[in-house]
């Protein structure tokens, strides 16, 4: 798996609101529904949307936790029934939404005739790189709803892909409720663990041999450790985070990863820590030497940490807690 195929790009910051066209989204009002504001313009979603077809890589997760199950999902990665991973299967309840394409992605060349088939009253496409030309194709086979210019390519926050949801939704008082519940969790973690704030992270993954790839900048997975107290770096090796929070690190600079606690995000690659310990420099990294390694090798655990959603999140949270605690103390 490439890496920009699992890469994340989310950040975890609190999103500016959309503005809305003559109504609230709680209170739609206006006929003909909410108006939506975005990347390409607007976006009049019908009330009540009973028939939503989500094309982001994680879309499903904050439709889900609004109560709300899709006719259809664009997969992501992970070998699970209708695309839905462990953590939101209670909300999916008996829904069986088609997983478009036979369940590979094709970022180019979303399945239009397909989604057409399906006769969906709205298509949401959030944590995704939908182009001008993709959005217009969409939108003559039903609504769409992309993310504001600040959101757009892979840069969606949770917070933002959660309260725009629930603003198409007409719901977005519950989602900001939501948003505000995860956030709180957060919050509670960092105040009982004091410690954190005194400590830098490195997040890592492997994909490629020769190198590392760090997570910085707004990737969501830096933004899982900065929620809960811990400082991550944007600069290893003189390299800055790029726009997704991704840093590659060659093997040769690797005690540069060396900082208080080093997390490895390996669940979709069982053999990378192998991989990994096997290097030369490896072992002479003082965070290895003193014991403060975190190895996220439980598949769930790694995706719920690597999806980022309001669903996905709080899982992620209470699993890792215990074991970052430990590491980390």
């Amino acid at each position: 798996m490439s890496r920009r195929v699992l890469g994340g790009h989310a950040a975890v910051v609190l999103a500016a609101v959309i503005a809305l066209g003559g109504c609230s989204a709680d209170d739609p009002g206006a006929k003909g529904g909410v108006t939506v504001e975005h990347v390409y313009g607007t976006t009049v979603v019908p009330d009540n949307p009973e028939r939503i077809v989500t094309l982001g890589l994680s879309d499903q997760d904050p439709l889900l936790a609004l109560g709300v199950q899709p006719i259809a999902v664009y997969p992501w990665y992970g070998d699970y029934e209708y695309a839905t991973w462990p953590w939101a299967q209670d909300e999916l309840g008996d829904a069986q939404p088609v997983v478009l394409n036979d369940g590979v992605r094709n970022e180019a060349k979303p399945p239009r005739e397909e989604i057409a088939s399906l006769k969906p009253d709205l298509i949401i496409s959030l944590y995704n790189g939908t182009t001008k030309e993709q959005y217009e194709q969409l939108s003559d086979i039903a609504p769409v709803v992309v993310p504001d210019k600040e959101y757009a390519n892979f840069a969606i926050t949770w917070q933002e892909a959660t309260r725009v949801t629930g603003e198409a939704l007409g719901r977005e008082d519950e989602a900001v409720a939501l948003v505000e519940q995860l956030e709180q969790s957060f919050a509670d973690a960092a105040e009982q663990n004091p410690s954190f704030a005194q400590q830098e992270v490195v997040v890592a993954e492997r994909f490629e041999p020769g190198e590392t790839i760090v997570r910085g900048g707004n990737d969501v997975r830096a933004k899982f450790f900065e929620q809960l107290g811990f400082t991550v770096p944007n600069e290893i090796a003189g390299v800055q985070a790029d726009e997704y929070g991704e840093l590659p690190v060659p093997d040769e600079q690797m005690l540069e990863l060396s900082k208080d606690l080093l997390v490895w995000n390996v669940g979709f690659a069982p053999e990378a820590r192998a991989t990994v310990e096997g290097l030369g420099l490896y072992s002479q990294m003082p965070v290895v030497q003193a014991g403060n390694v975190l190895w996220v090798e439980d598949e769930v655990i790694s995706g719920a940490f690597t999806w980022g959603t309001v669903l996905s999140l709080q899982y992620a949270l209470d699993e890792l807690l215990p074991q970052i605690t430990e590491v980390a103390a």
